[in-house]
């Protein structure tokens, strides 16, 4: 996620991206004016030549007609015919020309009609001559019309070509100056831009030496945290053991006064039970009781320890096998409590089958043991399901609420008092075993309705092998080992 910029610097940026802006904008205008004067002069430019051209026709009729009334010769009458044929044409260039100039077109008409005029007398010379020869012809020119129409239209067209250049002059003038401030404004714009990449270049190389520095100062940031990191695992680790040591040294020492404690009082049962009064014989009741409790939590204990320093599996199990095996060891109380247990086909995963022959014996017990009046049924299935199997162990026991559900796996959890045998060890040390294989279990229940205890191993076990001290293959990834989670 990109960081955010501070307000000054976006303003600046602003600023500054503004400014070259502003003039590439202006620079735009100026040569926008420029180009449209361009247009305009050379509508000017145009004006003066069909001006010029009006006037050369009108001396080419002239020509024409004096060369023929001289000569003779028909020749001579073709200036007067090309100019008959253009007239029209080079009026109406004149005209359009000076569409955007009104205070030229009175003068643009009047050239206009002196030009047809001459061409007219000069047409009427030419028709005198063919009808009445060349005396009658000769009569007309010497009145004199002709020329006085040729200086009316070299007045007019003098004046005329006065006022155009004033106006070709004020454009040229006006041309000169958009070209000089567009000169000004590509300088300046050029200027600020150049200004504006140096001050980009030097804040980018600000950003860059200060993006170096934080980096180097995280860097070592991160190698002083990873220290600090490393020396508080160490620690943890020193005391981890020392309390995994501790635990063990303490409970297998505890074991032999509650042996000496359990074995006198055994011995005071066996000798005055009945021969002391009854309280007497309660009270040692609550010793035996009390004691082989004990034992039980110091045995349960030093699983948890051992569990901790078991090595990893190296050997496929099958846990059709496990399940019997828990089965015997449970032969006693399937006997007494007359519980059925059913299973479906069961895979063979790399596990450790000593820690899972006791997990399938802690989920069979439980059932055992939280029964109701009912003779216990119990059913073990297995499924793959998305990278996992998923094994579940329902029963028609007591149940519990749903809201327990996870906290039955803690640590001298118990949910029915003491009127059951049991430590509340049992489904902590069975969620131990089977996060170091890299599942998990979790519960379904409904208070007289029976549970279903629901625990899943990686697919990978099946033919996984974990990296022993005498092997070259590499330990599973993470990744490999984690779960796909399956929300009871």
């Amino acid at each position: 996620m990109p960081l955010p910029v501070p307000t000054n610097t976006r303003r600046r940026l602003a600023f500054l991206f503004s400014v070259p802006l502003a003039f590439s904008l202006v620079f735009f205008l100026v040569q926008l004016a420029a180009e449209r004067a361009d247009i305009y002069l050379l509508e000017i430019q145009n004006l003066q030549s069909s001006v010029r051209e009006l006037r050369l026709l009108a001396k080419q009729a002239e020509s024409s007609e004096r060369g023929f009334l001289l000569i003779g010769d028909d020749r001579y009458l073709f200036p007067l015919e090309q100019a008959n044929a253009i007239l029209p044409t080079q009026i109406k260039f004149c005209r359009g020309y000076a569409k955007d100039w009104p205070a030229l077109q009175p003068d643009i008409e009047k050239a206009a009609a002196l030009v047809e005029k001459r061409l007219a007398q000069a047409n009427k010379i030419m028709q005198t001559q063919r009808t009445k020869g060349f005396a009658a012809a000769l009569e007309l020119t010497r009145s004199g019309e002709g020329d006085k129409t040729m200086d009316d239209l070299t007045k007019v067209t003098n004046d005329l070509l006065k006022n155009v250049n004033n106006i070709e002059a004020t454009y040229l003038e006006h041309e000169r100056t958009l070209n000089r401030w567009t000169f000004v404004f590509f300088s300046v714009g050029t200027l600020v831009m150049i200004g504006v990449m140096m001050w980009l270049y030097n804040a980018l190389l600000s950003y860059l030496y200060a993006r170096d520095d934080a980096r180097e100062q995280l860097e070592k940031m991160n190698a002083g945290l990873q220290a600090h990191i490393e020396e508080r695992t160490r620690e943890l680790r020193d005391m981890n053991e020392e309390l995994g040591q501790f635990a063990y040294v303490a409970s297998h020492d505890l074991q032999e006064p509650l042996r000496t404690i359990t074995s006198f009082s055994q011995l005071l049962v066996a000798r005055y039970k009945g021969k002391l009064d009854d309280d007497a014989d309660e009270f040692i009741g609550y010793i035996i009781t009390a004691s082989r409790r004990m034992t039980d939590l110091i045995n349960g204990l030093l699983q948890l320890v051992r569990l901790r320093k078991s090595g990893q599996p190296t050997l496929p199990v099958s846990f059709e096998k496990l399940l019997s095996e828990a089965e015997i060891s449970l032969q006693a109380a399937i006997r007494e409590s007359q519980a059925q247990i059913e299973h479906g086909p069961l895979p063979t995963l790399i596990v450790d089958q000593v820690q899972f022959s006791q997990v399938l014996q802690n989920l069979l017990s439980n059932a055992i043991k939280y029964r109701r009046e009912a003779p216990p049924r119990i059913d073990v299935q297995a499924k793959r399901e998305r990278g996992n199997w998923i094994f579940s162990v329902a029963d028609n026991g007591r149940g519990f609420q749903p809201e327990f559900s996870e906290r039955i796996f803690g640590l001298f959890q118990r949910l029915h008092g003491r009127d059951v045998e049991g430590t509340g060890m049992g489904l902590s040390i069975t969620r131990k075993i089977l996060e170091r294989h890299g599942g998990r279990i979790w519960a379904e229940s409904k208070e007289g309705a029976g549970s279903t205890f629901y625990f899943s191993l990686p697919t990978s076990l099946e033919t996984l092998r974990f990296l022993s001290p005498h092997s070259t293959e590499p330990a599973p990834s993470a990744a490999a080992r984690e779960p796909v989670s399956r929300m009871p």
